[in-house]
């Protein structure tokens, strides 16, 4: 593993380091120094144990992303920068704040996070459009999280717009506008939680029935199967170009390419499945799949689905939920899926485990009871005296 300096001179205003995480690898992290105040922004990057040549390539790549953002949190802090103009010692509306903000992360390229400041801005405007950046603390936040809940918004949506204004609120601090992140006071116990989604996935049997089932479009039909033995998203099929698939040392193939949704680099190596399922090609170069326009795919993966005789909601995104879950029944450990996954924290990929625990229990509740006739429950009850 290339080593990670975590020494520190008195003039370093940020330091990356790194902790170690429960069932091996590191976990990084930032230490800023500014104004004499100290503190951590846990990057959400880590690094895996090194037991194949794949592991140390995204160990390195890892190490580049993060070593980048050292260097960019230098800058900020030596121009007293943080996406908006210098306010220190003033108050200003927090709408206003988070406007520049807005504005900021749409001109960085991240149109995306500047919707979702969009959206907690027009829910801040019902609020209280009055609130100056100074007046907010842990009761203001928690009583708006209250006002969006009754105001119908879902407990996910509440979670996204907490963390965005987590984001605000450490940019804030950074720059000197505020004193503190009020977050950081709020017990965790108290915060949105994120409920756990329904993960649709398909089981090794229903893969091998849907291969042998006919679909319209073949285009769409290898374009989904591949995605199942690799877990790549749609945006990035679609984006895939056969210049993007190398040979490997071993002899075998691995598709490059770095996520569109997270900009990470990975490299995930393609199992005969996965090679069965690429076009022919005379000539390869350019995209590897034509595809329709995703109305379309959608439609026709759903008649599909049905064609086989397959009663689940199935959705092409089904397909990294599958890819995940076979590795992991399979007998993968947990941080090589989060690799091949491109995951940036372990919780994402914990979740996957969850449901592969949850099908071993099914599966073991399968087998007959000896004591037919018996009362089951009265067992239960005595394994618990």
């Amino acid at each position: 593993m290339d080593k990670l300096d975590t020494k520190t001179s008195g003039k370093e205003l940020v330091t990356l380091r790194k902790r170690a995480i429960k069932g091996g690898g590191y976990s990084l992290y930032l230490d800023h120094m500014s104004d004499g105040v100290r503190t951590r922004e846990f990057l959400r990057m880590y690094l895996v144990p090194e037991r194949t040549k794949l592991d140390k390539v995204q160990n390195r790549e890892t190490l580049r992303q993060a070593n980048a953002l050292k260097s960019k949190r230098i800058l900020q802090i030596q121009e007293g920068y943080t996406g908006i103009r210098s306010h220190k010692c003033k108050d200003m509306l927090l709408t206003d704040y988070i406007a520049e903000q807005q504005k900021f992360y749409k001109d960085q390229g991240k149109p995306k996070y500047a919707l979702t400041l969009s959206k907690i801005l027009r829910w801040i405007n019902k609020y209280n459009k009055r609130t100056t950046i100074l007046m907010v603390d842990q009761a203001y936040i928690l009583d708006f999280c209250r006002y969006m809940r009754d105001g119908g918004l879902s407990e996910g949506s509440i979670h996204v717009y907490f963390a965005g204004l987590n984001t605000i609120f450490n940019n804030a601090y950074r720059a000197g506008v505020m004193r503190e992140n009020p977050i950081n006071r709020i017990d965790r116990f108290q915060r949105p939680k994120n409920p756990e989604s329904e993960r649709e996935y398909l089981t090794h049997d229903e893969l091998k029935l849907l291969a042998d089932t006919r679909c319209s479009n073949d285009n769409v039909k290898r374009a989904f199967l591949f995605a199942c033995f690799t877990g790549l998203r749609l945006s990035d099929i679609e984006a895939l170009r056969w210049e993007q698939i190398h040979a490997t040392d071993g002899g075998g193939y691995q598709v490059e390419a770095r996520q569109i949704k997270t900009g990470r680099l990975v490299y995930i190596p393609m199992s005969a499945n996965a090679l069965g399922q690429l076009p022919f090609a005379a000539v390869k170069t350019g995209k590897v799949f034509s595809l329709p326009n995703r109305v379309r795919v959608g439609e026709l993966l759903k008649d599909w689905v049905c064609a086989a005789g397959i009663d689940k909601h199935i959705t092409f995104h089904c397909s990294r939920h599958t890819y995940a879950t076979l590795l992991l029944a399979y007998g993968a450990d947990i941080y090589t899926v989060m690799s091949l996954m491109g995951h940036t924290s372990v919780s994402t990929t914990q979740i996957y485990a969850k449901i592969v625990d949850a099908s071993k229990r099914k599966a073991v509740n399968l087998i007959p009871d000896l004591n037919r006739g018996e009362n089951t429950a009265d067992h239960v009850t005595l394994l618990a005296l």
